[in-house]
């Protein structure tokens, strides 16, 4: 059965529209606060252009001598992706196809020009949630279109041209045989980033006409494949549907702007079970009131608080081991630091500087004290001349740190 030029176009209207329909619906099943959003994609393939008809030698695979059967083709598609599962997409495909059949000795060459509607059906995305994300996105094309062609075949060995479809004569642009093409394939994606990916795709063009080798014979339509890899470039993605920015805290003014604090991964912080301000005492002194005041101004007693430091003792363990104290500056998991960048970044003499292990940290304590109310003296200074806001007093043990304060 042939089709007219007419009766193909509008079939290709009805086709979009459909398609049109079916995308538009399957959009709005999905949630609204799902992660997806409708955008527009370019892509630019190139592959192989092979012929399945007649004038070919064998059936599947092409010949490359006594008159080579691989061609090649170039396109270019824009993409509308509607829904996660529904995509519509406009092609333009430059060709060339050949074929031999040497018992007839015959061959032929054709250039085409292909312009198509397709549409691409999500596979991943129909079995499972979408994800921006994914690495692998498997996917079928259907699409309808319109074939200009010029086919010219030749008497094999002499090279002698015998016969022209098109070639002026056609009712395409140019003088081009024009004719309707479906086609139908698979396509596979690799995400590269959110605009980047790399894609394969191969489907089978079917034409409703069995003149495009020249003959007519066996099967009523003629066949091509276009199998290529391309790249695709997503347009203007929506930055909304990421997760929210966490804004940096303000930087501590107490810090100097020479230090690099990249250079830190991971602060073990240790605090102590009693409050770090030693508590405050107040002992009032009693005011006795004069017994008569006679024509002078009141007389305010202010009460003065009195604060009494408590003395904080170390404690001995069970078995009367030596317990120092040291103010610990600075923890990195898993690699050390150099001790003299840590010294230029809070000018410390490196010397000042040890280096321990502790769970898996790396950490680096300052002086060594027999109390705690002279490692908490150093804490202090540190904090406030040198800028180390969380330095904290920690407590070794025969050369081991503590979990836990005594």
């Amino acid at each position: 059965m042939h089709i007219n030029s007419k009766t193909s176009v509008k079939v290709l209207i009805v086709t979009l529209f459909v398609l049109f329909l079916a995308g538009n619906t399957k959009s709005q099943s999905f949630a609204p606060n799902s992660s997806f959003m409708p955008h527009w994609q370019i892509q630019l393939n190139g592959g192989t252009s092979l012929f399945f008809g007649d004038v070919k030698q064998y059936q599947w695979w092409p010949v490359s001598n006594y008159e080579n059967e691989w061609r090649g083709g170039l396109s270019l598609q824009l993409k509308y992706q509607i829904s996660p599962v529904f995509g519509i997409r406009g092609q333009g495909l430059y060709g060339k196809l050949g074929g031999t059949r040497r018992a007839w000795k015959k061959y032929f060459d054709n250039n085409y020009y292909e312009f198509n509607i397709n549409s691409t059906i999500n596979i991943n995305n129909i079995f499972a949630s979408y994800r921006q994300d994914r690495f692998f996105n498997a996917y079928v094309i259907v699409g309808l279109g319109l074939l200009n062609y010029n086919t010219y075949v030749y008497q094999l060995g002499s090279n002698k041209k015998i016969q022209t479809v098109g070639g002026g004569a056609g009712k395409g642009f140019g003088g081009r045989t024009l004719e309707g093409v479906f086609h139908g394939g698979l396509g596979f994606d690799l995400r590269i980033n959110d605009h980047l990916s790399v894609n394969l795709e191969s489907a089978n063009r079917i034409i409703n006409s069995d003149m495009l080798d020249g003959r007519i014979s066996g099967f009523k339509y003629d066949v091509y494949n276009y199998t290529s890899v391309g790249l695709s470039y997503k347009f203007a993605f929506s930055k909304k549907h990421k997760g929210p920015e966490m804004k940096s805290p303000a930087p501590d003014p107490r810090i100097s702007k020479n230090k690099k604090i990249s250079d830190v991964q991971t602060v073990e912080y240790d605090f102590r079970t009693e409050p770090v301000q030693e508590p405050d005492y107040k002992r009032t002194v009693p005011v006795k009131k004069t017994e008569e005041i006679i024509s002078e101004p009141e007389i305010i007693v202010v009460e003065t608080p009195v604060v009494v430091e408590k003395e904080v003792v170390a404690k001995e363990n069970n078995h009367n081991k030596p317990l120092e104290y040291r103010v610990q500056i600075l923890a990195k998991y898993g690699k050390t630091i150099s001790l003299n960048k840590i010294s230029e970044m809070y000018n410390i003499p490196a010397s000042m500087i040890k280096q321990d292990t502790h769970n898996g940290y790396y950490i680096y304590t300052v002086g060594s004290y027999s109390t705690y109310l002279e490692a908490q003296q150093k804490r202090n200074q540190l904090r406030m001349q040198n800028g180390i806001g969380d330095a904290f007093v920690v407590a070794f043990q025969n050369g081991n740190r503590l979990s836990k304060l005594p």
